[in-house]
């Protein structure tokens, strides 16, 4: 008989090491609810976008007149003022076109005082009766023909000597070489299109960017908005600068629609080169300092399958609970209240908090979203007043207080379960 009692024992002990060793494994594998607490910090509203660095003004230096170059006088990078003697061409030919000008300019000098000679000579001769009328004529055109020859011969010195003006080149603002694109001995010709030998930036201490922004974002853009870049030679350091211009002519590439914003940078160091390209942060609205959220709290949503993964009893009003939430709270504002004070519907383990941080951009309207809070195991709705979003962190306005214990998502430690689940708004692990 003893022996048969100690064959059952061995059978329940055995049992009851199944029983918990499956339970084990099931608390084990069971989901937990992953949870989040409101914390102080920043929350900005952004637009990013890509540009280029360029100064204010470029100026192209080209020549007028053709010929080889003689002697440069500047190079790369060299500072300039306006007047500094750039570069300078082969005068020969040009200085021997203006002594045969000023031969020209005497030959018609000389032939205008001779025509002028016959005609007062004719003028004599036929106030004497000595001379036809017609010869007197003939003098006087001749006298008008040479004297539009001495017009055209001192336009054609004027030329000669701004011939050979242009060829010493000079540099026509203050700044800055930031490019030559020729050497000595090299032969220009200035023929329909000036050829371009140097390029001067006017001021490299302040640069502008060209950034092309996306027709969706383009509205938010305005004027003197702060902007906050990055280059790829200084990674680690961030640049500041303010919007100065919205143009309006738009820029299509690939069925892409985006608009050029001009922005104003200071270069101080001079660290910012024309040409970089840019990592270019528009900020449309800023919160320091206040109280923020995840984001994924307001996107978490119940599902009848998650609800019985947790062993909770699902009700089908949980799906319109959020709704609901949302209009005890509007119709709860909409009653009269002390002034400064903001009604929220009453849900436990709520409160109430108003932010006032500094505030930058151009403002954003508050408004209504439902989270869950995690109350004895047990998610509840709330409705909250949200404000500027950064996609990770949503300003709180009103709603919560720092001890609020928020579900984002659930926390799957069975694949199964998780392929199991459909619910919107959940994060699978």
């Amino acid at each position: 008989m003893k022996k048969y009692i100690k064959y059952i024992l061995i059978i329940v002990l055995i049992v009851v090491a199944v029983i918990l060793w499956g339970n084990y494994r099931k608390s084990k594998r069971a989901p937990e609810w992953r949870t989040d607490l409101p914390s102080s910090g920043s929350v900005r509203e952004v637009v990013t976008a890509t540009g280029s660095l360029n100064p204010y003004v470029l100026v192209n230096v080209g020549t007028e007149v053709s010929g080889k170059l003689e002697k440069l006088y500047k190079d790369f990078n060299d500072t300039v003022r306006k007047g500094d003697l750039l570069a300078k061409l082969d005068t020969e030919i040009l200085a021997t076109s203006l002594e045969a000008s000023r031969g020209d300019l005497a030959k018609a000098q000389t032939a205008l005082e001779e025509a002028e000679l016959d005609y007062n000579l004719q003028s004599e001769l036929f106030e004497r009766n000595m001379s036809p009328e017609y010869d007197l004529k003939k003098t006087r055109f001749r006298v008008q023909t040479a004297q539009q020859n001495l017009a055209n011969a001192r336009l054609s010195l004027q030329r000669a000597e701004k011939n050979l003006a242009n060829a010493h080149i000079t540099s026509p603002i203050d700044g800055v070489i930031v490019s030559r694109a020729v050497d000595e001995g090299q032969t220009v010709a200035a023929s329909l299109n000036s050829p371009t030998l140097f390029i001067i930036a006017n001021n490299l201490d302040r640069m502008q960017i060209t950034a092309g922004v996306d027709e969706a974002d383009i509205g938010k853009i305005k004027l003197n908005m702060p902007v906050e870049f990055t280059v790829d030679a200084h990674p680690n350091q961030r640049f500041e600068g303010s919007v100065q211009q919205v143009r309006l002519n738009p820029n299509t590439e690939s069925n892409v629609v985006t608009y050029s914003v001009i922005i104003d940078a200071e270069n101080p160091d001079r660290k910012l080169l024309p040409g970089m390209t840019t990592n270019v942060t528009f900020i449309i609205n800023a919160r320091e300092n206040v109280l923020r959220i995840p984001e994924s709290s307001t996107r978490f949503r119940p599902s009848k399958e998650i609800w019985e993964q947790f062993g909770l009893k699902w009700d089908d009003e949980l799906l319109n609970a959020g709704r609901k939430a949302i209009q005890d709270a509007m119709q709860s504002q909409s009653q009269p209240s002390k002034p400064d004070s903001v009604s929220v519907p009453a849900q436990r383990g709520s409160g109430m908090r108003r932010n006032a941080g500094a505030t930058t951009g151009t403002g954003t309207a508050s408004r209504m979203a439902v989270v869950w809070l995690l109350e004895d195991n047990e998610p509840k709705p709330v409705a909250v007043r949200t404000g500027v979003s950064d996609g990770a962190f949503v300003e709180l306005v009103d709603g919560l207080n720092e001890k609020s214990v928020l579900v984002t998502g659930v926390i799957y430690k069975d694949l199964k379960q998780a392929n199991s689940s459909s619910a919107p708004g959940m994060r699978r692990f």
